[in-house]
């Protein structure tokens, strides 16, 4: 799964990594968590989205809390995703991501990269209305199994979209499910990962010390 991830940039690297114009207030974020803005690409240009996905036909966004990851194998036959999956795709940034492993009782967070170097999720995103007609435009990130080095600390991971394939992955929209499937990519040998302070533990916490490595 994924659950807090990490995005250390400026926005003109996110820009010239993305291809698109970086709005609004954008800062470097350490603790990324569900429910809260994450910046993500759609086929219209860089946005804010909530993370955790309001199916459009849900009449509480509470549904939201839970339903920030899909799972790939699975996504076309959950309502909450299939619609999203096939008409509404995003790309979500990242420096990194965290996963937690239980080593003797304590849950042991993991920082996971790729030279921290930016990368992006495949994301799905949904637009919703409450009942006074206010709108909110949410998201989810897809996961699959882990492999490599991350599989010796969880079970899944998020997927991830190669550079060459962003447009591909955003473009595919209403077109054959297969051609969207065939752009998802794990990065699998590329990523490393290191332990990290327990204090990621409270979102409440924000900060570059964050993502420093820690002796256990």
């Amino acid at each position: 799964m994924c659950g807090r991830f990490a995005l250390e940039s400026s926005p003109r690297a996110i820009a010239e990594y993305l291809q698109a114009e970086v709005t609004g207030n954008f800062v470097s974020r350490y603790n990324i968590a569900p429910t809260t803005p994450v910046l993500a690409k759609t086929s219209s240009g860089i946005t804010f989205l909530r993370w955790g996905l309001i199916p459009s036909w849900s009449k509480d966004m509470a549904i939201g809390n839970r339903l920030f990851n899909a799972r790939s194998e699975t996504i076309l036959q959950k309502p909450s995703f299939k619609n999203a999956f096939k008409r509404r795709r995003c790309l979500i940034p990242a420096s990194g991501f965290y996963e937690w492993h239980l080593e003797s009782g304590i849950k042991q967070p993991y920082f996971c990269h790729i030279d921290k170097a930016l990368f992006s999720f495949a994301g799905i995103w949904e637009h919703w209305q409450d009942a006074q007609g206010n709108e909110l435009h949410s998201c989810a990130i897809l996961t699959t199994q882990a492999v490599g080095e991350i599989a010796g600390i969880h079970q899944r991971m998020p997927v991830v979209i190669r550079d060459e394939l962003h447009n591909d992955w955003l473009n595919h929209a209403n077109e054959s499910t297969q051609a969207a499937l065939d752009c998802i990519s794990q990065l699998n040998s590329e990523f490393h990962i290191y332990p990290v302070s327990t204090m990621v533990n409270a979102s409440r916490n924000d900060s570059a010390e964050l993502i420093n490595p820690v002796k256990t």
